[in-house]
């Protein structure tokens, strides 16, 4: 979820971070510099880490190719209609008992109807809209509708289902599980016949793997909910069919893991092409679904641009560098050491100016009317300009889309408010706006029943906001335990409870501590030395916790009871409305990273480039790479354009197949032991040209490993007219064929004739992609006969994997970047233990001679309910107040 309008302000952050009790920093110093986060949404990427510590990434994904429409047939005479029957398909008729007790049910002529249906689903015709739907009267009697659904099941061996309504009123269309991929014509399956993995439809849920199709999902400017919700209505299934282990910000570039249950991996291969902020991909299927809570955390990779370190302002851009890496290196270094307070961040409180957790407080102060009308709450920028939209200049990003969305809602709720229209409302409102939806249209069929409303919400949003509420309350208690005691471990304070009565280890804990248990420390605890302040933990207030026993305790009751957080008593968390008690929780006082983080600097000048590669980047370069290597094998070779050109030019024809051999032979296997040790060829050519063919092979076998020196010295002592000696150096693992090995190491050649007509021999002719397009214009011969299927799937991947593995300690001399793909890919660098040390700018990478801005690319990795917003807080500081009044900071999530 997105922060509220201005944050990205320095000074209206830090307001609204006081107000959310977020004051205090666990540095006793100041890092002092400062940046911009979200020029882009892909600055700000995110990625799942499973439980078993690897990080997610979306590998690869594939776009269904849109089918060509076949020229609609000829209307045939009825003297020449064909049976429409697929050739091998054999019709299974309906037994004449089976139709009697059809009839029976629903009369004879839906029978009739039912029973063609039935024949064109067997015969895999195509059906259009019309004819695939059989109503039947109604039937009022539930035990004869029951019957008739299972004797239709039966009969037609769960080709067709059927579908009652509240009226009795009961229609019967395809099963979406037959095996007729024509029916309908239309939706996801359409285009099966077409797609690589189609043969998924022919297998069982067993065959593949289990029931729930598992996949990886990339998404940017939408949060999880959102983006299953758009899934979901595309498929034409429930948004409960879905799993995933954790929610994904919305204003960000992120990738995790989903689940859906009995869907197929060519079911969804078509969204690639309809959503154009979501991929799907690496699919794979399992006997469990995902659930909430099953990863490890997330790994952050964030772009903040326009940084500035302090006193740089009349710097050289060689001296902000130096004096931003020594920033940087020594608050990521001090923050792996020491920890940073593990605050909730701005986006737990929503978005607008009633945050979530002033929901949270009038929910539990049962005020469900006062709970209603801050969700409806219209800002008044939004409201002032809402019906000015249509007059404003259309612009085609994403922002322009929000902001419409926002415009919409305010309108929506505007009309709803002054009219108590409820369906005029509804059909403005943004869909991704559902609490209001369900408030609205509830309100709309009873307008006093409040609590309904508010549980017409889903149960997640209802919960979100009490949580949000509990939040608040702990975000103040740390800065208040803070403040009073910093890093020292004092008597009262909370540490979990082990099994083993050992202290816990925060590393190994997951901070949302929903059902463990906490005590308090004695004097007896501190003197052994045992607990550190990463082993404290706080409550969120809850009837199922404990408070700490000291001062902390009391000022959670002191700060509670207040009229302005809502005059609650913490020892009270029980409500009517049994959802609504809170059994509270357990959070670390200070979260710590996850293994080493890692920076690195770039010197710029344009906000809107990419610093750092996303996972649809790699994709989408690799897919390049093997569509244009695709294309290329397919490319047919030119063919022989009369006889008198080959006549005139067989050397070059030879030539030509000769290299054809060449690229064969360094592309092939190692052969197995035998080695072709002579060919015998005779001359054709009657004009005196070289024209020859090969009239004898003689083979001779080698063991395996043969020193090429000995296969050298017997091609030699058998060299006759015609017969090609090798030269190869190397020593093969595997004896190779003599061509195998002429051709190795002779290297790969190619005829090239020149624009002026003269021949010439090319070296390497498949280095790469640009030498091949710059020599192609050129190039009047090449391989007469083969085809080439490219190798690129493994190289593609594992190109994409070393460019996201982790780079440590990079050698001398090597460059702050790596490029992959296509892709210039920013090394990262660790932080070191010096970090005044001289910095060498030579190696930070510039966009261009003139670039002036700075831009630090970071990335770490946190525990699930750990914000990345929190740690750049930490670890970026404050400018002078002066300063920054004037400068952008960053945008949370």
């Amino acid at each position: 979820m997105a922060q509220r309008q201005g944050t990205h302000v320095p000074a209206v952050r830090a307001a609204s971070e006081k107000n959310l009790g977020i004051t205090q920093r666990s540095a006793s110093i100041n890092f002092s510099w400062t940046g911009d986060i979200r020029k882009r949404y892909t600055d700000f990427l995110v990625y799942e880490i499973r439980k078993d510590g690897t990080t997610v990434h979306l590998r690869e994904y594939e776009e269904q190719q849109p089918s060509v429409p076949k020229p609609a047939p000829a209307k045939p005479t009825p003297e020449t209609v064909a049976p429409s029957t697929e050739p091998g398909i054999e019709i299974k008729p309906v037994s004449d008992e089976d139709r009697k007790k059809l009839v029976d049910l629903i009369g004879e002529s839906a029978t009739e109807k039912l029973v063609k249906l039935d024949e064109a689903v067997q015969a895999k015709q195509t059906i259009s809209a019309g004819e695939r739907t059989v109503v039947f009267d109604p039937i009022t009697d539930r035990a004869q509708r029951a019957s008739l659904h299972q004797e239709i099941r039966r009969i037609f061996d769960n080709r067709i289902e059927t579908l009652a309504n509240n009226t009795g009123v009961i229609t019967a269309t395809p099963s979406k599980w037959s095996k007729n991929n024509r029916v309908g014509g239309h939706g996801p399956r359409a285009n099966n016949s077409n797609n690589s993995r189609s043969r998924d439809q022919s297998k069982s849920f067993t065959q593949l793997g289990g029931e729930y199709l598992h996949f990886t999902m990339y998404k940017e400017n939408k949060d999880t909910m959102d983006a299953v919700n758009t899934i979901a209505r595309l498929l034409k299934v429930k948004a409960t069919n879905f799993g995933f282990a954790g929610t994904k910000d919305r204003r960000a570039g992120t990738v995790q893991r989903i689940s859906v249950h009995r869907q197929r991996a060519s079911n969804l291969i078509w969204l690639n092409t309809r959503l154009p902020n979501i991929k799907v991909g690496d699919f794979s299927h399992s006997k469990e679904p995902l659930q909430l809570g099953q990863h490890g955390g997330n790994e952050f990779v964030i772009t903040l641009k326009n940084c500035k370190p302090l006193g740089g302002a009349g710097c050289s851009v060689d001296q902000r560098v130096r004096k931003l890496r020594e920033a940087v290196e020594f608050g990521l270094a001090y923050l792996q050491r020491h920890g940073y307070i593990n605050y909730y961040g701005l986006q737990r409180f929503g978005t607008y100016a009633i945050g979530t957790h002033l929901l949270g407080m009038k929910v539990l102060k049962e005020d469900y009317e006062g709970v209603l009308d801050d969700i409806l709450h219209v800002e008044d920028h939004f409201l002032h300009e809402a019906f000015d939209l249509e007059e404003q200049e259309p612009t085609h990003t994403n922002d322009f889309h929000n902001s419409r969305d926002d415009y919409n809602r305010a309108k929506a709720i505007t009309i709803w408010k002054t009219t108590r229209n409820a369906e005029k409302a509804l059909a403005i409102l943004p869909k991704r706006f559902s609490s209001e939806a369900a408030i609205i249209r509830h309100l709309g069929k009873n307008s006093k029943d409040f609590m309904g409303a508010l549980l017409s919400i889903t149960r997640g949003m209802r919960m979100m906001y009490i949580h949000a509420y509990q939040s608040f309350v702990w975000n103040h208690m740390a800065s208040k335990r803070w403040a009073m005691y910093g890093p020292t471990v004092v008597e009262g304070d909370l540490v979990l409870v082990s099994n083993d009565q050992s202290p816990a280890d925060a590393d190994s804990e997951d901070n949302e501590n929903f059902y463990a248990q906490a005590r308090a420390l004695t004097q007896e605890d501190i003197a052994s030395g045992k607990y550190t302040v990463f082993d404290v933990v706080l409550p969120t207030p809850g009837y199922d916790v404990i408070y700490p026993r000291n001062e902390i305790g009391k000022a959670y009751v002191d700060f509670m009871k207040k009229t302005e957080n809502g005059g609650l008593d913490p020892y009270d968390m029980r409500r009517r409305q049994k959802e609504f008690s809170l059994s509270g929780n357990y959070r670390h006082l200070l979260g710590r990273f996850i293994g080493e983080p890692q920076y690195a600097i770039r010197v710029y000048n344009d906000d809107t480039e990419q610093m750092y590669p996303t996972d649809l980047d790699f994709c989408n370069a690799a897919n390049a790479k093997k569509k244009a290597a695709v294309a290329k094998a397919r490319t047919s070779p030119p063919l022989l354009a009369n006889w008198a050109h080959f006549t005139s030019n067989t050397a070059q024809y030879d030539q030509a197949i000769t290299n054809e051999r060449r690229r064969k032979a360094s592309q092939s296997p190692d052969s197995d032991r035998v080695v072709v040790a002579r060919e015998t060829w005779i001359q054709t050519g009657l004009d005196g040209s070289d024209k020859r063919v090969k009239i004898a092979r003689h083979t001779e076998e080698y063991e395996t490993k043969v020193p090429v020196e000995q296969i050298n010295e017997k091609v030699a002592d058998n060299t006759t007219n015609g017969i090609i000696s090798s030269s190869a150096t190397e020593t093969p693992t595997l004896a190779k064929g003599l061509s195998d090995l002429y051709y190795e190491s002779t290297a790969q050649q190619t005829v090239v004739k020149s624009e002026d007509g003269t021949i010439k021999q090319e070296q390497d002719f498949m280095l790469t992609e640009e030498s091949t397009a710059s020599k192609a214009g050129t190039m009047e011969v090449d391989a007469v006969t083969h085809e080439a299927t490219p190798q690129i799937n493994q190289s593609a991947l594992a190109a994409t994997e070393n460019s996201m593995v982790i780079h440590n300690g990079e050698k001398d001399g090597e460059t702050d970047t790596k490029e992959t793909a296509n892709l210039i890919v920013p090394v990262l660098h660790s932080p070191s233990e010096n970090p005044l040390a001289s910095v060498d700018n030579s190696e930070v990478i510039r966009s261009s001679p003139d670039a002036s801005k700075l831009a630090v690319i970071l990335k770490f990795q946190l525990r699930s309910s750990n914000y990345a917003t929190v740690v750049l807080r930490e670890l970026m500081g404050t400018l002078e107040e002066e300063d920054a009044a004037d400068d952008v900071s960053f945008d949370g999530n």
